[in-house]
């Protein structure tokens, strides 16, 4: 009886060893990011009227699948970062208190298949009021799949100017 007791236990506590080492190793994974972020814009100035195109490129680093659930926009101007519009907050899921929830979104999903990059284009006026004239900084910020982190991409500035005649 003694001897059985004694394996069950050795046996118990291999497992309790296997157990966390597994844990430890599911978190060191989870916390090296799935993908790799960045942004681009075609050209720096835009005559008013015009709206940028933010290019976000994201590089699949793992060695499947990966679906990009969420990406938002932030663009900053002379007085700190510009509210978003309200249709588009309830896009980015940014909601005011006011503002109600859809009942219904319709979702693609961005899907990047291993190793691989690809671009979606933002169109900046669909979000944030760009009808003044002055410098602007935008960058974004990507769900991580993995950590479930945000990722920020880099910063590029662009300029909004009084059309030429």
């Amino acid at each position: 009886m003694h001897r059985l007791l004694t394996r069950v236990l050795i046996l118990e506590t291999a497992m309790l060893i296997t157990t966390v080492a597994l844990e430890a190793q599911d978190t060191a994974v989870s916390r090296v990011p799935a993908i790799a972020v960045s942004i681009s814009l075609q050209k720096d100035k835009f005559p008013l009227g015009q709206s940028p195109w933010a290019a976000l490129s994201v590089e699949n680093l793992t060695d499947g699948e990966i679906t990009i659930d969420q990406a938002d926009p932030h663009v900053e101007g002379d007085e700190g970062e510009l509210p978003m519009k309200p249709n588009a907050r309830i896009v980015t899921d940014r909601l005011q208190p006011r503002l109600p929830r859809l009942r219904t979104v319709v979702y693609v999903p961005w899907t990047i298949p291993t190793k691989e990059t690809s671009v979606h284009k933002y169109q900046l006026a669909h979000f944030f009021d760009l009808s003044h004239q002055g410098q602007y900084t935008v960058y974004m910020e990507v769900m991580d799949p993995s950590s479930h982190k945000w990722l920020r991409t880099n910063s590029t500035k662009f300029e909004m100017q009084a059309p030429s005649h």
